[in-house]
């Protein structure tokens, strides 16, 4: 099945909501001890369900080992991931000028409640400058590019500016009207994204389905030209 080329928000959020499972297969990548551990563990558990079954006492007792060992390492493994966990609910957690940026833009509410599309926001600079920024979603385990600053939160985002323009510093009425000439551009540039990213969902849905029904087609049709036989 195709996927679609913007993210949906539930996708999105569904592992910033689950740290700890998509902690636990970068912990047991990171640690090749607990991998020789459980292979160790397995081996004797192997042995000693043999032993058992053959009656061999002493070489029993390596199963009842191999599963102490496997307890260890289970909890050991989970523990590393719990702990990487933590550590990404308090990154996330941090506190940003542009995360609050983002979130009080004025067009907060007319973001596509389904899709994760990019985002744009203003800020006043101290240096007589209107910048508008872009926020584009990162999936949990995405960076930001080398032009991009990480904006904490989940889902975290990446900020990049896309627009500098300066203010009146000597006249704040019209200061003030710069910048909420700036904001609404900044509205349009989102309600664009908005519309990209739907449009770009329903030509997917709509090249998907026109593949199905070509197959389907095709498939009736061969049968008449002897490619395919009937019973298929």
């Amino acid at each position: 099945m195709a996927t679609d080329p913007v993210p949906r928000r539930d996708e999105l959020m569904g592992p910033y909501r689950r740290p700890l499972r998509h902690s636990l297969p970068g912990a047991w990548a990171r640690h090749d001890q607990l991998q020789a551990a459980t292979k160790g563990a397995g081996l004797l558990i192997v042995l000693g369900g043999a032993g058992l079954i053959a009656g061999y006492g002493l070489l029993a007792l390596t199963l009842w080992f191999g599963v102490v060992v496997a307890v260890i390492v289970a909890a050991l493994w989970g523990l590393s991931a719990g702990v990487d966990s933590l550590k990404l609910r308090r990154a996330w957690a941090r506190r940003s000028e542009l995360g609050r940026v983002r979130a009080q833009r004025p067009q907060a509410g007319t973001a596509d409640p389904e899709l994760a599309h990019d985002e744009f926001a203003v800020t006043v600079e101290d240096d007589g400058r209107l910048i508008t920024w872009r926020f584009r979603p990162l999936a949990i385990d995405a960076e930001p590019g080398r032009e991009e600053i990480e904006v904490p939160g989940r889902p975290r985002y990446a900020a990049q500016a896309v627009e500098d323009r300066t203010f009146d510093p000597e006249n704040a009425a019209r200061a003030a009207e710069q910048l909420v000439e700036a904001q609404a551009r900044a509205a349009e540039r989102e309600a664009r994204a908005s519309d990209t990213a739907r449009r770009a969902v329903e030509g997917a849905y709509h090249s998907e389905h026109l593949a199905e029904e070509t197959r389907s087609t095709a498939a009736a049709l061969q049968r008449t030209t002897g490619q395919r036989r009937r019973r298929d």
